[in-house]
């Protein structure tokens, strides 16, 4: 999946009508202090997660778009002061009003236009306070009443309650869209350590019954996990934890770390919290995630251990176990030795990326091959006047400045940091 485009018709002090779009790997968040990196960085977590929970009482208008095989989504997402007919939420129904009422409560409002790929058909969702609707190829197809707080609900999670309705064989073509993103939720990775200490506080339960299996707190577990604390389960109950050597998983985040940092070995352990049995099944429930390292000298240290870059690059590599998709990280250079800058760099892929930086270290490992991938891979955040107020603007740079970037960065012999400084970038 990656994110295409984003339109901001309202979003605190950002300039309304504000267009992005992005480039399918690296993106790279540039401008002063004070201009909205971090604020910008935060949305792009809240719109590709589809979660607003967290401006409940904000009002906001937003648009984007998102690709995924098989189809295209376009999705609008508010919360404003505008009434909508309180009639069953029909395409008609959910319809914003022009005028908005200026002392209303906030309306939510979400719709998803999916269009979907040979065979095509389009398929649209909307979502309010009163309920949800679904229109199959211009025609209304089905329709309830809700009565929930819509925003408490990502629009994944609204999706897939919705879909439950729809014919078979439209079902059956969201089926991997909606594993996909029920539990996308990719945050951001910032300068400090609070990352590790979330690691260490992570919690993951694991319920049977029967011959089913269900998981419960997948989003902040490497994908790999799951499957290892399900095969090895016995030995959980027998020993009251589950060790995993950095050797065991090919090209996991432990295996990684340790030949990055120059380690002879490490061991990622999970604790056994608790353990319950039902008639038919039972539940284990796990966290208190630890690790130990052992230096070329047989010394042992556990993570608290570490020095500070080295904690930075293991919940970089743990962060990116997690998250296969995206990437979104403020400072990633921060506390980094450059050779390991350059390795985080790589180990990004083909991950659609958002990075922000005032270190010049993190542009010396970055390379352009044309001048629509350097053009469609930077956001500009600057400052504006907007109705007599300050307010942020953020944009891709105008083409022409584009094209006479790109003209010298192929000249070679300048840092790429200091080019973008030149031409009003950074």
């Amino acid at each position: 999946m990656k994110l295409t485009h984003l339109r901001i018709h309202r979003y605190r002090d950002v300039e309304p009508g504000a267009t992005l779009a992005f480039g399918p790997t690296l993106n790279l968040v540039l401008g002063e202090n004070g201009t909205g990196r971090t604020t910008l960085l935060d949305l792009l977590a809240r719109v590709i997660a589809s979660d607003f929970s967290g401006l409940l009482h904000e009002e906001f208008s937003l648009e984007y778009s998102l690709a995924f095989p098989g189809m295209d989504l376009h999705a609008r997402v508010r919360n404003e002061r505008a009434a909508v007919a309180p009639a069953a939420p029909s395409a008609q129904a959910l319809v914003r009003s022009p005028a908005p009422v200026a002392d209303a409560p906030l309306e939510p409002f979400m719709q998803l236009d999916i269009q979907l790929h040979a065979p095509a058909a389009r398929l649209v969702m909307r979502a309010n306070a009163e309920g949800v609707a679904w229109e199959v190829d211009g025609q209304p197809t089905y329709s309830q009443n809700m009565y929930w707080s819509l925003l408490d609900r990502t629009l994944w999670v609204v999706l897939f309650l919705a879909a439950q309705r729809l014919a078979p064989e439209h079902k059956e073509r969201l089926k991997e869209l909606l594993r996909h993103t029920f539990l996308l939720a990719p945050a951001r990775y910032d300068e400090s350590l609070g990352l590790l200490e979330r690691i260490g506080q992570t919690q993951y339960a694991m319920e049977t019954r029967g011959s089913e299996v269900f998981p419960l707190g997948l989003m902040s577990l490497p994908t790999w996990l799951p499957g290892v604390l399900r095969e090895r389960a016995g030995q959980a109950v027998a020993t009251g934890h589950i060790d995993v050597r950095h050797d065991e998983v090919e090209r996991g985040f432990l295996a990684r770390f340790v030949t990055l940092a120059g380690f002879a070995a490490g061991r990622f352990r999970v604790e056994l919290l608790d353990r319950r049995s039902y008639e038919d099944g039972g539940r284990l429930e796990f966290g208190q995630f630890g690790f130990e390292f052992t230096r070329r000298d047989g010394a042992v240290l556990t993570h608290a251990q570490l020095g500070h870059g080295q904690k930075r690059l293991l919940s970089l590599l743990y962060y990116l176990d997690v998250n296969e998709d995206f990437v979104i990280a403020d400072e990633l250079p921060n506390g980094l030795h450059p050779r390991w800058v350059e390795a985080c760099v790589r180990e990004l892929g083909a991950r659609q990326s958002f990075l922000s930086s005032q270190n010049p270290l993190l542009f010396d490992y970055v390379a352009f091959g044309s001048y629509e991938a350097l053009h469609g891979s930077l956001i500009h955040c600057g400052l504006a006047e907007h109705e007599g107020r300050e307010c942020k603007r953020w944009s891709n740079p105008p083409a022409d400045v584009a094209t006479r970037l790109f003209a010298d960065y192929e000249r070679g012999g300048t840092p790429l940091g200091t080019l973008l400084r030149m031409h009003g970038l950074w």
